[in-house]
């Protein structure tokens, strides 16, 4: 869907010599009639560096997003509203890495410090902050109140001056060590008239709900454009008195892409609409070696601590047995139960690690918990080489850990499955197209009474 909003400038010129030269040297690199300005901007690709191949979508994916950058050359800033990862620990961190890598690829030209970069803490952000893409914030500082980033970048973009700084929600969200932020409001009533002094156009990222997003576009006339998190949604350019807002739907689904143009230098039309990532632009192969080649050699071999705690994918979580109980393998449950066993071997669960390892991402936790049995449990699956009667979708991760059942006096305590247990991992955003009733009939393997 493609969106026209007019928004009307007003300029205010004094007399007097003095102000005339003002003026003058402010209004190099300031939109006049004809000035158009392009815009690319994505949100909370919150570490998804592919889609899901396993449910079929293919859609959307970093490698894709730089396609799609590449076949639309030209001039344009390319900025990043936040949540760039997803998570504190060190799988997640790496997910991130590979993310800023192939954005560094691509050439953004910044990101704002997101809730989920509040995560990391000082020191892990700056680390990340040197693989190649600027981050911005106006209102993120050290605990001593200093900045950690920029607060501010300025760049030059068809021949307009344009100044990109970034918010996030004081307050509100989880911060790591070494971090502190300050209220978005008051940060900008500090920074806006430096940055009217240094730029004709001026960007806000911003880690905010709509209502404060307009609040700031009320308040502050002088932004031309605030691009916002999209909290899963996409929110088509809208005029708030004579500042431009906009969001995108993340996890590397889409891009928006905006074109502002000064009919005359009293009024700018925003134009944009967000692209579906799909099968209509070719992956990047700068990006896919950058970022997502990158992150399968990085964690092949490896294994990761899943009990460090802190924020990230809820369906990845470290538990024990409780005693007398653990995961024996789908062998000693072919003995009394031959028959389902052979169902099981018959379909796609039990091929289900060869599937990740086709695409390179059979050391990937985020799709090994759900291709392998216990993951993250103390007496699951660790590794093919390790625990090779566990890998693939076997007996117990349907049914729970089996050891106890091996005893008669406790046969009845086996979990049924169903439809509960199957959408811990076919959930709406991996399988859409999930439907009970039709794909437990493929897999149906109960005794007949």
């Amino acid at each position: 869907m493609r969106m026209r909003v007019i928004l009307p400038v007003v300029l205010v010129v004094a007399a007097g010599a003095v102000v005339v030269a003002r003026v003058a040297l402010r209004d190099e690199g300031r939109p006049k009639q004809g000035s158009r300005l392009r815009v690319l901007f994505s949100g909370e690709t919150m570490g998804e560096l592919e889609p899901c191949h396993c449910a079929g979508i293919m859609a959307g994916g970093l490698p894709v997003r730089g396609g799609y950058i590449e076949q639309h050359g030209g001039e344009r800033l390319l900025l990043d509203t936040g949540c760039i990862g997803n998570g504190v620990r060190d799988f997640e961190v790496l997910r991130m890495e590979a993310a800023l890598r192939g954005m560094a690829v691509m050439g953004y030209d910044a990101a704002n410090i997101g809730e989920h970069e509040l995560w990391l803490g000082r020191d892990r952000l700056l680390e990340l902050g040197e693989r190649g893409v600027p981050f911005v914030s106006a209102n993120v500082r050290g605990d001593d109140g200093t900045p950690v980033v920029q607060p501010y970048v300025v760049l030059k973009r068809s021949r307009l001056t344009v100044a990109v700084t970034g918010v996030v929600e004081g307050g509100r969200y989880r911060t790591g060590p070494g971090l502190s932020v300050h209220p978005p409001r008051e940060a900008l009533a500090r920074l806006v008239p430096q940055l009217e002094k240094r730029a004709g156009v001026i960007v806000v990222l911003a880690d905010l709900e709509l209502p404060a997003v307009r609040d700031l576009a009320t308040d502050f006339p002088e932004i031309t454009l605030i691009l916002f998190r999209g909290r899963g949604d996409s929110h088509a350019p809208e005029r708030v008195n004579r500042t431009a807002i906009a969001s995108i739907y993340g996890e590397a689904r889409y891009l928006g892409d905006l074109t502002l143009e000064w009919a005359s230098p009293g009024s700018v039309s925003v134009e944009g609409e967000a692209v579906l990532l799909d099968e209509r632009f070719s992956p990047s192969p700068r990006v896919v070696e950058a970022c997502t080649q990158w992150y399968q050699e990085t964690v092949r071999g490896r294994t990761f601590d899943l009990t460090q705690a802190g924020p990230g994918w809820s369906r990845i979580v470290s538990n024990t047995p409780e005693p007398g109980n653990g995961y024996t393998g789908s062998a000693s449950c072919r003995a009394c139960h031959a028959d389902q066993y052979e169902t099981w071997r018959a379909g796609r669960h039990a091929r289900a690690m060869e599937s990740l390892a086709k695409r390179g991402y059979d050391f990937s936790p985020e799709c090994i918990v759900c291709h392998t049995t216990g993951y993250g449990a103390s007496d699951g699956y660790e590794s093919m080489e390790r625990t090779p009667e566990l890998g693939r979708v076997r007996c117990e991760a349907c049914h729970g850990r089996g050891k106890i059942l091996l005893d008669t006096r406790h046969r009845e305590t086996a979990r049924s499955g169903g439809e509960t247990t199957c959408r811990q991992c076919h959930t709406p955003k991996r399988h859409p197209h999930f439907n009970f009733e039709t794909d437990w009939a493929k897999i149906k393997h109960e005794k007949e009474r």
